[in-house]
């Protein structure tokens, strides 16, 4: 009789060990951006002993459950130690010789192609010298640098070198109501200083730029070959952008309606254009039909894909997503049994390690959970139909993924874009159906460039195919409800979702009912949470002061409607727009009201004046007054006295030095002030 042990079932974290490495190395991360960063010294000690009293107890080899315990922490203390370490390393701000510890004047390349303003010229710059007591130091850091426009003619370029002052200021935000954090994201990419400067105030030290990289000539001339050979706009730019990643001429209002479709994916270089990629090779090299053989598709494919990267330039997020696939590649290869889980956790292990921002990186966050969603999840979908035409199946398989990749994303993009494409399913068809298409024929107008009768030809068709995608979703554009474009959840539900998905994922895919209990309870939760927000808009009152480009605009938010007060028609309805849209989903608001014509609210027993005139009555008392008129110095005791408020409120159309002036004022007389034009939107609630 054959006796055999009892077979378990390996664990999870078992078959994808990385797992278990990802998680504390992300928690390393997380505690250097969330807390007060302590002195190296007191913690490295900690780190560096848990690793070596980690090693020297993994070769004792009695077994204890204590033991085993004691060397689980002490290697989850050193992984979040070792992640803890890489963001102090690469925190510019822990760096001797960053340039915002020179007091003097600096010395800075330009790095990229200048970018217009409405007044200015925003240059993207690299600080390498600072210039102190007529004395050179080497300086290191990124800035940016906006030029006032004047009438002269812009004369910088992309490898420029420049001397500019020390009149450099952090880079904040307008502190709108739910605006994008602008300034954490600059800071999560080592950015964390700009300067406004006129031309006479910088000096051109180097106008003949160096010789560009390869990487860089490569790029500049495929984006020159696109140009010369596509003659539409609209096409050129899509073009640029969904070939060689350089969205510079790809119009916003497409890319909005690409937004709201779902297949904003298809525009910046990523996993996707990496996998389509991938398939031609495989295309190519189909006569290879053993499977013993198959490595050689992936040790061709890692080359080219590199080489595909480069010519687009290299940006941050097709390098992750070139990176992710060599990683994956490689152990496909070379592996006998694939574990694509623990490759993909390796993948994000390493990429991590290499960048720790990028756990802060929307592009990172969407390629891993996109995978991740499809690895999970491709299969079990494409099993609940079976299709035996072969046409059949290639649209199977589209409609599959798109379900598949869509279950982890959907969340995340509602959480940062605030909108859910219904027509996801439809338009990523006919989106990868154009990109296949379009891949191709922009590669054959490069490869043909030096044909310009063939590279004309192609680039013609190129206009009439993209002509007629873009009709097509601008069409699913308008089939979105409305009611989709304007969702708001916030951290704590964005939990929720996933920790419901994660359960429920079980409970479908491995039958185990037990879990479907603290699904239930995170479903339920998350319905709370949504409910007591929607309670919250039905009874919210405020009134809120923007902060919008040297220009009022004031609004009265009761429940989920809205009043202008006063707006200034100065500010173009874009930037308008840009500021009011994110503020109208956080507050909930979806409809606009016509108050009465009047200048005094009450906010939760706070009297508020909306001044629009110089007043000079007798005394009446008003909590905070808004001033809304050409200010200065001279009227602020005479409203002090008039009205005593609490606050005056100095809107953002009144000038900087006005708005300095008013400040030193108040300061001499112990008046309080608040300037929105430094002090972000003045926000009045009721609760």
């Amino acid at each position: 009789m054959n006796k055999r042990w009892p077979l378990n079932k390996a664990m999870f974290w078992e078959r994808a060990p990385f797992f278990r490495l990802l998680l504390p190395l992300i928690a390393g991360i997380i505690v250097y951006t969330s807390l007060p960063h302590p002195a190296p010294g007191i913690l490295w000690p900690i780190f560096i002993g848990s690793f070596v009293l980690f090693v020297t107890l993994s070769f004792v080899k009695k077994i204890s459950i204590t033991l085993d315990a004691f060397r689980f922490v002490l290697l989850n203390t050193t992984l979040i130690g070792l992640g803890w370490g890489l963001s102090y390393y690469n925190d510019i701000q822990n760096n001797t010789d960053w340039f915002a510890k020179n007091t003097g004047g600096s010395i800075a390349v330009i790095t990229n192609t200048p970018e217009e303003k409405d007044k200015t010229w925003k240059l993207e710059t690299n600080i390498t010298g600072g210039i102190n007591e007529n004395k050179l130091s080497r300086t290191t850091g990124k800035a940016f640098v906006y030029v006032y426009k004047d009438s002269n003619s812009f004369v910088y370029h992309e490898g420029d070198t420049i001397i500019i002052p020390s009149e450099w200021q952090p880079i904040k935000n307008a502190g709108n109501p739910f605006e994008f954090d602008y300034a954490g994201y600059c800071a999560k990419n080592n950015l964390y200083y700009q300067q406004f400067v006129a031309p006479k105030n910088m000096l051109l030290y180097n106008a003949l730029p160096p010789n560009p990289s390869w990487v860089r000539r490569i790029h500049l001339w495929c984006m020159q070959q696109l140009a010369l050979y596509i003659h539409d706009k609209n096409t050129l730019g899509l073009m640029q952008a969904i070939l060689i990643g350089d969205e510079v001429n790809f119009d916003k209002e497409m890319r909005q309606a690409y937004a709201e479709t779902g297949i904003i994916h298809i525009v910046a270089i990523s996993g996707s254009h990496i996998t389509f990629f991938f398939f031609i090779i495989t295309f190519l090299l189909g006569w290879i039909k053993h499977k013993k053989y198959h490595w050689v598709k992936y040790v061709v494919a890692i080359p080219l894909i590199w080489l595909y990267v480069v010519m687009a330039g290299a940006p941050p997020s097709a390098v992750r997503s070139a990176l992710m696939f060599s990683i994956l590649g490689i152990g496909f290869a070379f592996q006998k049994q694939n574990n694509t889980l623990n490759h993909l956790f390796a993948t994000a292990f390493i990429l991590l390690c290499v960048q720790p921002m990028w756990l802060y990186s929307l592009g990172f966050q969407l390629s891993f959970l996109a995978v991740l969603s499809l690895v999970l999840f491709y299969k079990p979908i494409y099993n609940w139909f079976t299709p035996t035409h072969i046409i059949t199946k290639a649209l199977w398989a589209t409609i599959a993924a798109s379900i598949a990749a869509e279950i982890l994303v959907a969340p995340l993009v509602i959480y940062y874009f605030h909108i859910f494409p219904t027509m996801f399913i439809v338009a990523n068809i006919i989106a990868y159906l154009l990109m296949s298409v379009v891949m191709v024929l922009g590669m054959l107008v490069i490869a043909a460039s030096g044909i310009s009768s063939v590279a004309s030809f192609i680039g013609s068709i190129t206009v009439y195919v993209v002509k007629i995608f873009n009709t097509i979703v601008i069409w699913m554009q308008g089939l979105n409800p409305k009611s989709f474009l304007s969702l708001d959840i916030h951290t704590v539900e964005l939990i929720l979702i996933y920790t419901a998905i994660m359960f429920l994922a079980v409970f479908f895919l491995k039958k185990k009912r037990q879990l479907l209990y603290p699904a239930l309870a995170s479903v339920i939760l998350l319905m709370t949470s949504l409910c007591y927000d929607e309670w919250v808009a039905l009874h919210q009152r405020t009134l809120v002061v923007y902060n919008i480009n040297k220009s009022n605009h004031i609004e009265l938010i009761e429940g989920k409607s809205f009043a202008v007060l006063n707006t200034s028609d100065s500010v173009s309805k874009r930037n308008k727009n840009y500021v009011l849209k994110p503020a109208h989903i956080g507050f909930h608001t979806n409809s606009e009201y016509i108050s009465a014509d009047k200048e005094i609210f009450n906010i939760n027993g706070q009297t508020v004046l909306i001044l629009d005139t110089p007043v000079y009555s007798s005394k009446f008392p008003i909590d905070y007054i808004i001033i809304n008129y050409p200010f200065n110095t001279s009227d602020i005791q005479k409203l002090q006295l008039v009205f005593t408020p609490k606050q005056i409120i100095l809107g953002s159309n009144i000038s900087r030095r006005e708005t300095d002036k008013c400040i030193a004022a108040c300061q001499a007389s112990n008046i309080s002030l608040y300037c929105v034009s430094k002090d972000g939107a003045f926000i009045l609630k009721s609760f």
